[in-house]
């Protein structure tokens, strides 16, 4: 039945229940217990509060604290997680600073950091780009790190990186089942189960698993996930650590259609969708024909060990398959319902404007109730290896001490994708019948792409801290260097080759790093931090093309960022407070070249511009726990962020603000009993990428396409209750609270998606 976890999966996911879910917390070391040496690879479990973390490991790979890191760092540990009741890593990252929804809700894993739109994930330092949202039963803690960083995500987005954590094998028992239930998106089970192997406290196991299967709010949409992650660690020596895990991830779900705006809407006109139809309207065809799966396999491996008090060394590997295929399909009206003014790039509803002067208009056509309904699909594999070796040399003397990492990075990248068109019966709005009939195919592909990449990396890096931590200066430096082919084997001739080229490519950029943190005292530290990382270019094709044509090298995009900011912490560190302000510059981006519109053009159109796109803008966030019981996570950011011509990017809110608070209650009549509420304000967001300019553009008067339409702010609420007794968690949760109209994200005028209504989620979680 639709929303309802059935009879017989509960009775499976008893069936399965004995690995259970762990608890985050470590207790105090048994006396028969060697005293492991933590490492500085290995983050502390320590922790002034439920939700503040002292120390992060992403940002540099090694240990470091959060207040002496010359950058935005924030990490979300399992206890707000949980309190969250995050299903997808957004649910918690939108908590943090400059984190907010992007284009896609229900895969990717998609989301904008700093304006910049982000797919895929990191999950343990290694990348992933497929059709999947990660499933969140799977980590231990959540690392932001915001601005380009070479070193963790050398091929990411300049706006900054995400890193998951996973949940490692702990050396003592932890078992539990969560069990739940709701109206959308929300039907599932998580077993995770933990402890040592045998009596020689030599060996640790993890066992996680997690099953999904629920529909959404959106007619005939739905998500199925199976997750399985088992890992094992070795204590090889007191100071010398193994762990091997393996993960198997099956997800699908609904490749979503949205639905179309008003035709009558304009860029500044408010906002409404089509008259008429029901929110949750969808004409998606089964399941069949419209979804997003992966099934993936990955194992990897990570040894750290402290050779000497001095020397460490870290060696992490990864093996990953993925199979994605997936199947999309859009629809919309025979006409647009409006044009753009070329005298203003604005949208204006009911108006057709003439592309030349004196550009008269006429009134739009009436839309047709009938709708074409086309798609495409793609058979996707894709395979990782990689390999991390990273060594560090702890130095101290009177005045100084040092910290010195030197490392190694090797990455492989193969990807086979063909994918073909299709159509679907077109239907009617006014008379809306589920269509049965099969899509038809095209003929051929409509591409056939393989990629592969290689690449290989060196960094050094030195933190140097001065007067008892008063001052700390850190600087890096790390080189990319890469090589691969590109291409699809059924295209046309170009004009860089011959139909079906496979494009080589290849490339080296060596990036920098450094910083300085100044602590007037001991909780306050004032902070300036350069960042930069370099992405391959690797539709090598667009390369060759580019070098063809007037010889520029756009083999990388190199994002810098210069940082600034406060943090201080106070009440014995269990509240964190930080401002910052930050400016990105992104190379290579291209625009229109206004130089094509000269009188009389040139002969030959001259190529695209390629400049820096920039993003600047304040960041506010707390992390607090104001009493054993109170807890407490709020952020502003106020940003910009446009293309050089001023025009907003899609999806990206340039004012965004959440806030979190949490409260327990112990001892007494309500003792177990903890209540939680959160709201997330987005301000308005561009509904369509714009580009280019206007026919009544010339050489000297620039004026550019804007969006067409704009999404509203929009401010969600989100309430849950617990109730412990025992070992047994109850828990419910009302999500959009108040049941606003949630248009949650939008790619185009005929694709905005419609989130989720009020809904009502119980859970109950047996610890054991």
């Amino acid at each position: 039945m639709k929303n309802t976890l059935t009879a017989s999966r509960a009775l499976l996911a008893a069936a399965l229940a004995a690995p259970v879910f762990a608890q985050t917390s470590v207790p105090t070391v048994p006396p028969t217990e060697e005293t492991f040496v933590l490492s500085p690879f290995e983050v502390s479990t320590r922790a002034p509060g439920r939700y503040q973390a002292d120390e992060s490991a992403s940002g540099g790979r090694i240990r470091t604290s959060v207040m002496d890191t010359p950058a935005t760092v924030a990490v979300l540990p399992r206890d707000f997680i949980e309190d969250v009741g995050a299903l997808r890593v957004l649910d918690a990252a939108k908590y943090v600073a400059g984190v907010s929804e992007a284009t896609i809700p229900n895969a990717l894993d998609r989301v904008n950091i700093r304006g910049f739109q982000s797919d895929g994930r990191r999950v343990d330092g290694f990348s992933w780009t497929d059709q999947a949202n990660y499933d969140t039963a799977g980590i231990e803690r959540m690392e932001v790190i915001k601005g380009p960083d070479a070193l963790l995500q050398p091929t990411g987005v300049p706006g900054g990186t995400i890193n998951l954590v996973t949940k490692r094998p702990q050396f003592h028992h932890a078992d539990s089942i969560t069990v739940q239930a709701g109206q959308y998106d929300a039907n599932r089970v998580e077993l995770d189960s933990t402890g040592p192997l045998g009596q020689a406290q030599n060996f640790a196991y993890r066992l996680v698993t997690a099953y999904h299967d629920s529909d959404g709010y959106v007619a005939r949409t739905s998500r199925k996930s199976f997750f399985l992650a088992p890992s094992l660690t070795w204590r090889i020596a007191r100071n010398a650590q193994l762990t091997l895990r393996y993960e198997y991830y099956n997800f699908k779900s609904s490749n979503l259609e949205g639905i179309p705006v008003d035709p009558s809407i304009g860029t500044n006109t408010g906002f409404k969708v089509l008259p008429g139809l029901p929110l949750d309207f969808s004409p998606a065809l089964s399941d069949d024909y419209s979804y997003r799966h992966i099934e993936s396999h990955t194992g990897t491996m990570l040894f750290t060990s402290t050779i000497t008090d001095n020397l460490s060394v870290r060696v992490a590997a990864r093996v990953s398959e993925d199979n994605t295929p997936d199947t999309g399909y859009v629809w919309g009206p025979n006409t647009q319902g409006g044009s753009r003014n070329p005298l203003t790039g604005l949208w204006e509803g009911g108006l057709i404007y003439a592309t030349t002067a004196p550009y008269a208009t006429t009134a739009a056509p009436a839309l047709s109730t009938t709708y074409n309904h086309t798609g495409t699909s793609s058979d996707q594999h894709l395979r990782y290896r990689d390999f991390q070796n990273d060594w560090v040399y702890l130095a101290k003397a009177s005045w100084v001490d040092s910290t010195t990492m030197a490392g190694f990075a090797y990455g492989f990248e193969h990807q086979n994708q063909d994918s073909r068109n299709w159509t679907a019966q077109p239907f009617s709005i006014t008379n809306f019948v589920v269509n049965t009939t099969a899509p038809t195919p095209a003929a051929s592909l409509s591409s056939a792409r393989r990629r592969e990449l290689e690449r290989t990396q060196f960094y050094l890096t030195e933190k140097a801290e001065f007067l008892q931590k008063r001052i700390i200066a850190s600087a890096g430096v790390a080189n990319l260097s890469y090589s691969g082919y590109f291409g699809s084997k059924v295209s046309t001739a170009a004009q860089t080759g011959i139909a079906g080229r496979m494009y080589p490519g290849s490339g080296n950029e060596t990036t920098f790093n450094y910083g300085v943190v100044a602590k007037p005292l001991p909780n306050i530290s004032l902070y300036f931090g350069h960042s930069e990382s370099a992405v391959p270019t690797t539709n090598f094709q667009s390369v060759a093309d580019r070098l063809a044509l007037d010889g520029r090298d756009i083999s990388f995009s190199v994002g810098k960022q210069d940082e600034f900011g406060v943090k201080a912490q106070f009440l014995e560190n269990r509240l964190t407070f930080s401002v910052a302000h930050y400016k990105i510059n992104q190379t290579n981006y291209s625009i229109a070249n206004p130089a094509n519109l000269t009188s009389p053009p040139p002969t030959t159109l001259l190529p695209a511009l390629l400049v820096d796109r920039i993003a600047k803008g304040w960041e506010y966030q707390i992390f607090a726990s104001l009493t054993k019981n109170l807890s407490f996570v709020a952020n502003y950011n106020d940003s910009t962020n446009r293309d050089p011509n001023g025009v907003p990017f899609r999806g990206a809110a340039e004012k965004s603000a959440s806030a979190f608070i949490h409260y327990r209650f112990k001892g007494g009549t309500l003792d177990g009993l903890a209540a939680g509420l959160g709201a997330n304000y987005l301000g308005k967001r561009a509904g369509d990428q714009a580009s280019g300019l206007t026919s009544a553009s010339t050489d000297t008067v620039i004026i550019p396409n804007q969006p067409s339409f704009y999404l509203p702010a929009r401010t969600l609420t989100d309430a849950n209750l617990s109730y412990t007794r025992g070992k047994v968690t109850y828990r419910l949760a009302v999500n959009n609270l108040f049941d606003k109209v949630d248009y949650a994200a939008s790619q185009t005028r005929f694709l905005v998606y419609i989130g989720n209504p009020r809904s009502v989620t119980g859970s109950v979680t047996w610890k054991f």
